[in-house]
């Protein structure tokens, strides 16, 4: 039966197209199925020399042909396909003689924007194993680089952290950088998710928050210091969400914020690829891409030339974070402050890990440099080893909330040529040898992506501050199925951190008879919303506290 399903296969996909042919076999019948192919191939290619590639791998035998160019190519085309041919992609022009001229022209910028080389050099090196540093001895981040910030009340130190973080504001020394490529596809969106409603009155989106927090900041920092400052929002966005972003930020006025100090870019899109490494077509005339993931922050701010912005504005401090954190503090005077008199050229924000098993990635030391190491990439052994306090040893769980220097910056976009991909599989629609669009079920290829934490190998030292996971990290990941990281559980905690501010500040709570309320008993029915506008992190509330408070509770702006 071989033989028959061999020729049949080359005789539908035609004498123009490539093809890749896997026949599982025990190695005793390799021999004959290869003489077998050659001839199929012979015929089929109508007297043309095929090119042949017999890859043995355990039972299975893999055979190609290669294409030939479009009798129609003149000699610009021509060029195009053998540099194609030269990387092994010029299977991307087998649809070229069913195109019409607009289609056709398409194709051909699509092409000639791929850096091909590039794109080999990655795939290359991911599947090199020599460059996989698992084996590299891990260590715990030194304590005198932990930053702890996990009181429910500011400490001394915080305290003066956060005086020296306000002048900086106040100098107009500091930036906020989101990450905002990211689609709420699993909250069942298409928008950008920072538009993704959250179901309040004073925060109605993430983007919203955010907006209010930075202008609130702004206010606290001129109260402190007495001079006039701002804060730019540089909004790293993905070729699926800038148009939404734009549009969004646009209708809502800015959330008062001067249109000019909100600088909006977009990361670079890159082919998604085979598991052997090869373009995928999305379309007859269009190459798939996807974002080159938030380790992409660093070639797009060179190519959006962000970092001259920055430097003709005199910023110092830049605040890197994504944009699904409900709880996000958008430049924290407090970790900016520590950032300054430790003297780090780079912070990060983390989260106690509740258990060895959760799953968050590790900040960590590696063969003496700062990275952080994923979960999956840990022996259950590490993760489970425990200080003689009782703590864990690598316990710094990273939450994408980083703080840089401008230098650093600087530094982390001089390197990110070197860093390598991470390779995510995923299920990628393509069309196939007929010109169908398929829909896979399973995974069926490869992105590409860098992480923004790639770059820490470059920090000469790194501040890493300990936080408060119910005072500033809530994730909105899922859809309210999940029960977890979802609109819900954003809600809540922000309902549960309001209601402690106003208590801290004084407030008690009654029912709608007058019947006093425990703090300790509240639930997600007990509504509490404050906005960013009125209170940045709980200061400035006694003047509502003076009277017992009843639910629900929605605190804005005069």
């Amino acid at each position: 039966g071989v033989p028959s399903c061999v020729a049949c296969t080359l005789g539908d996909r035609g004498v123009t197209q490539e093809f890749t042919l896997t026949v599982s076999l025990t190695s005793q019948k390799a021999e004959f199925v290869f003489l077998v192919v050659e001839r199929c191939v012979q015929g089929y290619t109508q007297g043309a020399t095929p090119v042949l590639d017999l890859c043995c791998m355990p039972q299975s035998y893999c055979i190609m042909a290669a294409k030939t160019p479009h009798p129609d190519f003149d000699e610009k085309l021509l060029a195009l396909w053998n540099n194609l041919q030269r990387y092994g992609q010029e299977h991307v022009l087998q649809f070229w003689g069913e195109l019409p001229e607009d289609k056709r022209n398409e194709l051909v910028k699509d092409v000639e924007s791929v850096n091909l080389e590039a794109i080999q050099s990655s795939f290359k090196r991911t599947q090199d194993k020599s460059t996989d540093d698992k084996s590299g001895e891990m260590e715990p981040i030194p304590d005198e680089s932990v930053c702890n910030n996990t009181s429910r009340t500011l400490s001394k130190q915080m305290k003066d952290h956060r005086q020296i973080g306000l002048e900086k504001v106040g100098e107009n020394k500091v930036a906020a950088l989101l990450m905002a490529g990211g689609q709420g596809t699993r909250l069942g969106s298409k928008n950008p998710k920072g538009m993704f409603p959250l179901g309040m009155t004073h925060g109605a989106t993430l983007f919203e928050l955010q907006a209010h927090r930075i202008r609130k900041l702004a206010e606290l920092a001129t109260a402190e210091t007495g001079k006039e400052c701002v804060v730019p929002w540089y909004i790293m966005t993905s070729g699926a969400t800038k148009p939404g972003t734009e549009k969004f930020l646009n209708e809502n006025n800015f959330f008062g914020l001067d249109s000019k100090n909100i600088i909006i870019f977009e990361q670079n899109l890159i082919p998604c690829l085979t598991n052997d490494g090869k373009m995928i077509l999305a379309e007859k005339h269009k190459i798939s891409r996807s974002p080159d993931g938030n380790g992409g922050l660093y070639a797009a701010v060179k190519c959006n030339a962000i970092l001259d912005d920055m430097n003709s504005r005199g910023i110092e401090f830049i605040h890197v974070y994504g944009v699904d954190n409900g709880l996000v503090q958008v430049c924290d005077p407090c970790f900016i402050g520590a950032l300054v008199e430790t003297g780090a050229d780079a912070g990060n924000k983390s989260v106690v890990k509740s258990s060895p098993e959760e799953k968050v990635g590790i900040i960590c030391k590696k063969d003496g440099k700062y990275q952080v190491v994923e979960y999956s990439e840990m022996d259950p052994a590490v993760c489970a080893q425990r200080r003689p306090d009782g703590g864990l040893v690598f316990s710094s769980g990273n939450i994408c909330n980083h703080l840089y220097t401008f230098d650093f910056l600087q530094r982390a976009c001089d390197v990110e040529d070197a860093l390598v991909h991470h390779v995510a599989h995923k299920k990628i629609p393509f069309v196939n040898d007929k010109g169908e669009l398929i829909q896979p079920t399973e995974p069926n290829g490869i992105k590409l992506e860098k992480f923004v934490f790639d770059v820490f190998f470059a920090a000469a030292k790194m501040m890493v501050m300990e936080i408060r996971r119910d005072t500033e990290f809530s994730p909105l990941k899922n859809a309210s199925e999940a029960g977890k990281d979802c609109v819900e559980t954003v809600r809540s905690m922000i309902y549960a951190l309001n209601r402690h501010r106003l208590v801290a500040s004084g407030a008690t709570f009654v029912d709608a008879s007058g019947n006093p309320l425990d703090p300790e008993t509240l639930t997600d029915e007990h509504v509490c919303e404050i906005s960013p506008l009125v209170s940045y992190a709980g200061e400035g509330l006694s003047e509502f506290v003076k009277e017992p408070l009843t639910f629900p509770i929605r605190i804005g702006p005069a």
